[in-house]
Formats: C-alpha cells, sequence, structure tokens
C-alpha cells in the first residue's frame, strides 16, 4: 500500500469524502463541462487544445496529452511538488480537519518539517513587519510613502504589506526572544550572516511585499527601499519554498477576478499591480523582477483565456516585451501586448487618466506575434540585404506556427511590412520545414490507450461500468491473468470491493505506487460509454473473450494430456480425451459464431 505509515487510510478515506476533485483543480484550470467529464489545458506541459479531463463522478484526473493520472492528492503532489504526507497535511488544513496523532511516521516527515518551518517563519516575519507598518510608530516611514503613492489602508491589508524599520537586528532579536533557531532564519533568506559571526537582518528600511503561493502560504518578500538603500528592489533568495520563477505577486488576491473575468493582466512593478487593483483591475499580477517563466506562462495560460502583457513606456520596457514573446511561442501559448505611452507605467498611468482611460489602453492591446513582427520590422533600413536579414530572423517565428491560417495572416503583414513578394517567404517557410503536428491528441490517445489483452479489457469493463465488478470477480476470471501488472490491479480491486462492497478507484488510485500503471488506469477509468448499448457491446464482446480466453486454457491443458496418452499408448483413455477435445472445438466455434448484439 502507497500511503502508510503516514496517515491510516481511514483518515485519507475521510478527507477524499469531504472534497471535491473539480473544486481543487479550479483553482488553477479553467474547467469546462464536457460530457460527463470536465475539460481543460493541462497545467502539467504545454498545449493549446484541452486534453485535460476531470471526472467528478469517481474523484479523478487524467490527461492524454502528457498522460498524467490521478486523484486529488496526485494532483496536488504533482502541482504543488508535494510529498504525500504534505499533500493530506494540506488537504486537510484546507478542510479544517485535525491530523491524526498517531500514526504519522515523524522520520518520513524531516523534508516536510524543514519547509514547513520555513514557512512557519516567513508567515511570522510578515505578522512582525505587518504590525510594525499599519500599528507601531516606528512604522510612520511606511505609512507615509505609501500615502505619497496614493495607497490606502485596505491595500495595506488586502496584500499584507510589511514594514521593515532601519537598524540591523530588528528580525533577529524578534526571533531570539521566540527562541527559534537563526539558521532556520537564514535558510529562509530573512537574515544574513555576518564573516566574522551573528546574523543581520537582510531587510532594512524597505516597505515590504509579503509572496505567497498558491495556498496562500508566505513564502517570501519582496522590498522597496524607502531611503538611499541599494538595490531600489531587493527579493528573497530562493530557498526550498521560494522559486521566483514559480511565483506570481498578487496571484491569490487575483484568482477570483481572473476567472470571473477569463483575463489576466500582466505587469512588471508590485506599485503597478497595487495601482490597478485599487482602480477595479483585480485580475492583475505582478512578475517577481525576472521574465515570465514556462511554469508561470502555463499556470496563467490554464487560468485565463486573455493574457495581457503590459509594459513601460521607454526603451526597457519594449525590450521586456520583445523578451516575453519568444517564451510564450514556446510554450504555444498565445497573449496580448501593450506598451503604454511615452514615460509611462502602468501606475502613473492609471492615477492620471482614471479606470477609463486604462480600459481604452488595454482594449488597443495587439496580439504578441503583431507587436514583434512590427517592432523588428520598422526598425529595418529599405535595403535589399537589410530585408533579407531580417526575413532570416523572422521565419524561424514563422516556421513554429501550427495554425495555417495564422501562418497565413503573418507571411502577409510580413510581406506587406517588407515589401517582399509572400512567394518568396513562403519558399523559406517550406524549406526545411517540420512535419506537420499530430492532431487529435485526445482521439489518438484514447486509440492508443485501447487494450486489447484481454486482461486489460476486463480491468476496463471493472473500472468503466460498476456493474460488471461482481461479474468479473467471480468465475475463477482471475486465473486469466498472466501480465504482472495487470493481475496487481486487478487483485486490488477485489481487496477493495470485498472491503467496501464497491469500487472506490480514488481508493484504487491511492494503493497503486506506481505512478505510470497509475496513469493507465485513471486513463481507462475516466472514459465514458455513449449510451447504454454502448455498454451492452462492449459487454457482450468482453464476454465472448473471456469465455474463449478459458478455453483455449482448458484447450491447452488437454492437448498436453493427450500428448502424454499418446506415448504411453493409453488408447481408451485417449478416445475419452479427444471427445472432450472435440467437445471444446465445438463450444468455440458456438462462441465465435454468436452474436454480440
Amino acid at each position: 500500500m502507497a500511503n502508510p505509515p503516514f496517515f491510516p487510510e481511514s483518515f485519507v478515506a475521510q478527507l477524499k469524502d469531504a472534497v471535491n476533485l473539480t473544486t481543487i483543480v479550479a483553482e488553477v484550470v479553467s474547467l469546462k463541462k464536457a460530457g460527463r467529464n470536465y475539460q481543460g489545458l493541462c497545467p502539467f506541459h504545454t498545449e493549446k487544445s484541452p486534453s485535460f479531463m476531470v471526472n467528478e463522478e469517481k474523484q479523478i484526473f487524467h490527461c492524454f496529452g502528457c498522460g498524467l493520472g490521478g486523484n486529488v492528492f496526485t494532483f496536488l503532489m504533482q502541482y504543488h511538488h508535494l510529498t504525500f504526507p504534505e499533500a493530506v497535511s494540506e488537504l486537510a488544513q484546507r478542510l479544517n480537519i485535525p491530523l491524526p496523532r498517531k500514526g504519522i511516521d515523524p522520520p518520513a516527515a524531516g523534508d516536510q518539517s524543514l519547509k514547513e518551518q520555513l514557512r512557519t517563519v516567513q508567515t511570522q516575519a510578515a505578522e512582525f513587519y505587518h504590525h510594525l507598518l499599519l500599528k507601531e510608530k516606528i512604522g510612520q516611514n511606511g505609512r507615509d510613502y505609501l500615502r505619497i503613492r496614493k495607497m490606502d489602508s485596505r491595500i495595506a491589508e488586502e496584500f499584507y504589506l510589511g514594514y521593515a524599520p532601519e537598524g540591523w537586528d530588528r528580525l533577529v532579536s524578534f526571533f531570539m526572544r521566540k527562541k527559534v533557531s537563526l539558521s532556520l532564519l537564514e535558510q529562509a533568506g530573512l537574515i544574513v550572516k555576518k564573516e566574522k559571526g551573528g546574523y543581520y537582518d537582510r531587510f532594512r528600511n524597505r516597505l515590504l511585499f509579503p509572496i505567497f503561493n498558491d495556498r496562500k502560504q508566505v513564502i517570501g518578500f519582496g522590498g522597496r527601499a524607502l531611503g538611499q538603500e541599494t538595490p531600489k528592489y531587493l527579493n528573497s533568495p530562493e530557498s526550498p519554498v521560494f522559486n521566483k520563477s514559480r511565483v506570481l505577486f498578487g496571484l491569490p488576491q487575483a484568482s477570483q477576478a481572473i476567472r470571473n473575468h477569463k483575463q489576466v493582466i500582466v505587469v512588471e512593478g508590485y506599485f503597478d499591480l497595487l495601482a490597478l487593483y485599487l482602480h477595479g483591475f483585480k485580475q492583475t499580477v505582478a512578475t517577481m523582477g525576472t521574465a515570465l517563466g514556462a511554469y508561470q506562462i502555463r499556470k496563467l495560460h490554464g487560468l485565463a483565456e486573455d493574457i495581457v502583457l503590459l509594459f513601460d513606456g521607454d526603451p526597457p520596457g519594449i525590450q521586456a516585451a520583445m523578451r516575453s514573446i519568444p517564451l510564450f511561442q514556446q510554450e504555444g501559448v498565445t497573449s496580448r501586448v501593450r506598451v503604454l505611452p511615452a514615460e509611462n507605467d502602468p501606475d502613473s498611468f492609471i492615477f492620471q487618466y482614471g479606470a477609463e482611460g486604462f480600459s481604452s489602453e488595454l482594449e488597443q492591446a495587439e496580439p504578441m506575434l503583431s507587436f514583434f513582427f512590427n517592432q523588428h520590422i520598422k526598425s529595418v533600413r529599405p535595403r535589399v540585404e537589410d530585408q533579407a536579414r531580417m526575413v532570416e530572423r523572422l521565419i524561424p517565428h514563422l516556421k513554429v506556427l501550427t495554425s495555417e491560417w495564422e501562418k497565413a495572416h503573418y507571411v502577409g503583414l510580413v510581406s506587406q511590412k517588407l515589401k517582399i513578394p509572400e512567394g518568396i517567404l513562403w519558399k523559406s517557410l517550406n524549406k526545411d520545414s517540420p512535419g506537420a503536428k499530430n492532431k487529435g491528441r485526445i482521439e489518438q490517445s484514447l486509440q492508443e490507450e485501447h487494450v486489447s489483452g484481454i486482461e486489460w479489457r476486463i480491468l476496463e469493463a471493472m473500472l468503466r461500468l460498476p456493474q460488471a465488478v461482481p461479474l468479473l470477480l467471480n468465475g475463477g476470471k482471475g486465473d486469466l491473468f498472466e501480465s504482472p501488472e495487470a493481475k496487481s490491479i486487478y487483485q486490488l480491486i477485489r481487496e477493495i470491493y470485498n472491503q467496501k462492497g464497491e469500487l472506490d478507484i480514488s481508493l484504487l488510485m491511492d494503493r497503486v505506487e506506481n505512478q505510470e500503471l497509475k496513469n493507465r488506469v485513471s486513463a481507462l477509468a475516466i472514459r465514458a460509454f455513449i449510451d447504454q448499448k454502448d455498454e451492452k457491446v462492449f459487454l457482450a464482446d468482453l464476454s465472448k473473450r473471456v469465455h474463449l480466453r478459458a478455453l483455449q486454457q482448458r484447450e491447452k491443458a488437454l492437448y498436453e494430456e493427450i500428448r502424454s496418452k499418446e506415448k504411453s499408448g493409453m488408447n481408451e483413455e485417449l478416445k475419452v480425451l479427444l471427445a472432450r477435445k472435440k467437445d471444446l472445438l465445438q463450444k468455440r466455434k458456438e462462441i465465435l459464431t454468436s452474436s454480440t448484439e
């Protein structure tokens, strides 16, 4: 069994009974009803067409693109990079269900304990800094700066802003009084070790922006200098719980608005985000001072249909926009881009022109490739050699387009702007062009997953049809299994059915230890039949196959016995065996000629 000794199976079952997998997945994936399942873009790999399925009835998911499948614990473990005990603890915390004190194996929770301790001290530091900002005289400097930036206390509360005062050991002293290990604070990136011994605070005289993970736990900070400190913006260093390429500032606060608007606005600065949020554009997130990474792009793609990248109206802003577009292309994700008028950033623009003016600006965001090509082309001088070099630079970006319509559109745009015949561009595109992308991923995967071996056909029936389970557990069907993997699944199904009186597929997922095997089981289980006639045909065909396999086994044993009698010259016994052989052949003929309708 995969889960013990960490938690009793009864406790794990209690959590699963209390949660809806669809709700958990919908926090990070935009799901739409598709028959009996919910469908969306997979959060575990890049795709343009949704191949990720969630079955609410069976409480399982499966992606027909990357093949990953499982239950709520598999999803939490894979998406949040958790161990099984961490996933159980996370779910229990969400549901306000206390963890059992017995049954946990402390040595196995070593890494889990470190991460939880790091998140705990980050939260305590956030509380300390937040209290100083809002309640203490020493926080007046931070409050004054917020007023200068036209931010109110509601924003400070909503984003749990804090203030790190001047001085070298304010936080160090706070945690020393709490008897917290200073080496733990160093691992969390809250303090820095001195060369000659001792520690000092990392953040000093800075307005602090706590960074939350998807589970709304503090994992790090961004700090804006309020004096002459350098750099102007300082982020927490990487740690076991903080990775800048995997988080977005403001996402927990924005997630509901993103789902409601089906849109996300991406800005570069903390105050850009706060200003837009203050004016009602709550579907906004901010990067952590770096370009968006693959993980962040996939996450946003799963949450919103419309991704708008908003950049400052200066050369660095345009350069940042140009750098981001190839990353989106690599992930197969589209977005829109808007560079604000010169000398403006989102913060200053919205305070000057208001929500209405900003909405008008947002509407003018253009498709990322239009922006990308236009920016490149407008710098080209009308000389043949310059145009040729530009074509060579742009061709790779045209080649990766999978939509023929989109490709034709941008070939036309480049042709028009550079005044080059389309035929020349198409000739360059078709040269060494990669083969067409696979189409119909779900249909192809379903065909690949269609099993021919009788063992997997039996399992398929049990996983898809509840009424088939008791029928296929009786009559010695287990003797038909030759594949060790298939036999192990059959035995687990028998155990669960004998225990609960029904097949709990989510529980089966817990007991299947091998992830590849779990993926195959989820692929078979998540599919549904079109109608009852479809079910009857499937079961009738399976019944025929089962009988044929049983006859084959009997025939094999009979042939061996016949050969033995022939060698020993036992003619009378041989006649009986030959008669039985004839009878088996007749039964086989009857089965083969019978109708499955």
